[in-house]
C-alpha cells in the first residue's frame, strides 16, 4: 500500500489545494475544484521516490530505533493523524523536560 498510494496524491501548486483520490477527490479528475486548472503529482508522491525513502528508512533509521530500543530509551507514538498523535507526544516530552 505504501507505494500505491501517492499514485493517489495530486496538487494544485498555486493554491497549495491537495486532493486525494481515495479520500478527497476533485470533482472533476485531475482538474481543480477551485479553478479547473490541472491538478499535478509532486515528485515526492512519485513511487520511485517513495522507494527510495523507504530504502533511507530501512538502512538509516531503522537501525537507530533497535539501538534505542535496545538501550529501554525509544517511546513510541501510534496513529493515523497528526493532530492525534501530536496530543502525546507533546504531553511526553513535557513530562520528560520535568523529571
Amino acid at each position: 500500500m505504501f507505494l500505491w498510494k501517492p499514485l493517489l496524491k495530486e496538487s494544485q501548486i498555486a493554491s497549495g489545494r491537495v486532493y486525494n483520490y481515495s479520500y478527497n477527490p476533485p470533482r472533476v479528475h485531475g482538474k481543480d475544484n477551485e479553478t479547473g486548472e490541472a491538478l499535478v503529482q509532486r515528485d515526492d508522491d512519485k513511487p520511485e521516490t517513495v522507494r527510495k525513502r523507504l530504502q533511507a528508512y530501512d538502512t538509516v533509521t531503522a537501525p537507530l530505533i533497535k539501538y534505542y530500543n535496545d538501550k529501554g530509551i525509544l517511546k513510541s507514538f501510534s496513529g493515523t493523524k497528526s493532530d492525534v498523535i501530536y496530543v502525546g507526544v507533546n504531553q511526553w516530552l513535557k513530562n520528560q523536560i520535568k523529571n
